[in-house]
């Protein structure tokens, strides 16, 4: 079974990614690591900071490592993973725009980029694109108020279908459409 976790940046991927590794058995690939390791960088967004990450070349560098993992479950995170096109299962992050803008307020980021980030965030962008190539196969989590041991096990309980959190619980559009 082939997971994505993706999200805004800041809505909990890499740290929930990180306490899953601790207590469940799966392959984990992680989308920066593919940056640094298969050179997918073709360069930077000089206006909002951003590596450019070749998306592309991506797709069958994560086949390769797919078709030669031995893991029952396969977990790719990252804000773009969901341009993966081969995986069972998306799991988008979300996370309140106001608690977002705090998060990403500790980052050494410009505000022009944190203010992207966050309107993403309001107009669920990643979840649209999920759904887009995933359709009912996505997934969203509120991760605002959840300690990572409990999304952790919102998670688990997802891959082991003991949960779901369908797509449309959560929408930010109507309360912050007026901050984008």
């Amino acid at each position: 079974m082939m997971i994505i976790i993706t999200g805004t940046p800041g809505t909990g991927k890499t740290s929930v990614t990180e306490s899953l590794k601790e207590d469940f058995d799966a392959e984990y690939i992680s989308i920066n690591s593919l940056l640094e390791d298969y050179d997918l960088n073709l360069g930077i967004d000089e206006k909002r900071g951003y590596k450019i990450v070749d998306t592309e070349k991506m797709i069958p560098i994560v086949d390769q490592i797919k078709k030669e993992s031995e893991k029952d479950v396969i977990i790719f995170e990252g804000h773009l993973a969901q341009d993966y096109p081969n995986a069972d299962l998306v799991i988008v992050l979300r996370c309140n725009p106001d608690v977002l803008k705090k998060r990403l307020s500790t980052r050494n980021w410009k505000d022009a980029k944190i203010h992207e980030n966050v309107s993403a965030e309001i107009l669920g962008i990643c979840t649209e694109e999920s759904y887009e190539l995933y359709g009912d196969n996505v997934q969203e989590i509120e991760t605002s108020d959840k300690t990572i041991d409990n999304l952790k096990n919102d998670i688990i309980e997802i891959v082991y279908g003991k949960k779901t959190y369908p797509l449309g619980q959560i929408d930010y559009l109507s309360e912050y459409f007026h901050l984008i």
